[in-house]
C-alpha cells in the first residue's frame, strides 16, 4: 500500500480527475477534535488557539496496488492566537466508498 497527500478545497479533493467528498468526515473530525480539547485541556486550548480557525487542510490517502484509494485521514490546521503560527491535528482513518470519504463507526482516532 502506498500513500499520497492532496490539498482539500471546498471539503473535497481531486485524484486522477475524480472529485472526492470529505464533508461528512470533516464534520465528524472537527466535532471530535474540539470535544477532545474540551475534555483534556480546555484552559490551555482556549488560551493558545483560535478555535474558529480549525480547518481541513489536506488528506493523506492510502492507495491499493492499482492506485485506488482505500483509506484516508484528514490533516487539519489550527492557528495560534499569538504570532499566527499554525499547528496540525489529524482526524480519524476513514474508508472510501464511491466518491466519499465515509466515517467509519468502529475506527476513530485523532491526534495533536
Amino acid at each position: 500500500m502506498t500513500q499520497a497527500e492532496y490539498l482539500i478545497t471546498n471539503e473535497c479533493f481531486e485524484l486522477n480527475g475524480k472529485i472526492y467528498d470529505c464533508s461528512h468526515a470533516i464534520k465528524r473530525d472537527i466535532k471530535m477534535i474540539l470535544q477532545e480539547a474540551e475534555t483534556s485541556h480546555k484552559d490551555s486550548f482556549d488560551k493558545l488557539y483560535n478555535r474558529d480557525s480549525l480547518k481541513a487542510h489536506k488528506v493523506r490517502i492510502f492507495l491499493d496496488e492499482e492506485g485506488k484509494p482505500v483509506f484516508g485521514m484528514i490533516i487539519y490546521r489550527i492557528v495560534y492566537k499569538v504570532g499566527g503560527v499554525k499547528r496540525e491535528a489529524c482526524g480519524g482513518y476513514y474508508p472510501f466508498w464511491r466518491d466519499l470519504l465515509c466515517p467509519h463507526f468502529f475506527q476513530e482516532s485523532i491526534c495533536w
